[in-house]
C-alpha cells in the first residue's frame, strides 16, 4: 500500500528489478506494483539512447512495433498531431512481464523530481 503515487510501497518489490525499496526511497505506484528510480533512469537510457544496449540485467528494450502494451497507459503506439500511427519506445522486464513506454517514464521522473525537489 502506499501513500500517493510517489509514496514508498510498504516493502513491496519493484516491478521491473525486484528489489526491496530501502527506507528513504521514493517509487511510482504502477498497475501491478511500483517502479523503483533505479529502473526509471534505467528505462528511459534504453529508450532514448542511440546505443544498441545499455548495461542492465533488469530491462531491455522491445521492438517498438510489437503488441506489447504498456501497462501504466496500455498504449503500445503513439499517435501523431495529425492521427498518424507511430511505433511507441517501450522497455520489458528480464524477470517479470511489466512493460512501460517512455511517456510513462517520463512522466514517472518528472513526478519523483517534483516530489524530491
Amino acid at each position: 500500500m502506499t501513500d500517493n503515487a510517489t509514496g514508498r510501497a510498504a516493502g513491496a518489490p519493484c516491478r521491473f528489478c525486484g528489489r526491496r525499496p530501502d527506507p528513504s526511497q521514493h517509487r511510482i505506484s504502477g498497475p501491478h506494483g511500483p517502479i523503483c528510480v533505479n529502473c526509471i533512469e534505467t528505462g528511459l537510457q534504453l529508450t532514448l539512447s542511440r546505443k544498441p544496449d545499455v548495461d542492465t540485467s533488469s530491462l531491455r528494450r522491445i521492438d517498438p512495433r510489437a503488441a506489447e502494451p504498456c501497462e501504466f497507459c496500455r498504449r503500445d503506439v503513439r499517435l501523431s498531431f495529425l492521427g498518424f500511427r507511430r511505433p511507441l519506445q517501450r522497455v520489458a522486464s528480464t524477470s517479470s512481464d511489466g512493460v512501460i513506454c517512455v511517456g510513462c517514464l517520463d512522466w514517472a521522473g518528472n513526478l519523483l523530481n517534483q516530489a524530491l525537489g
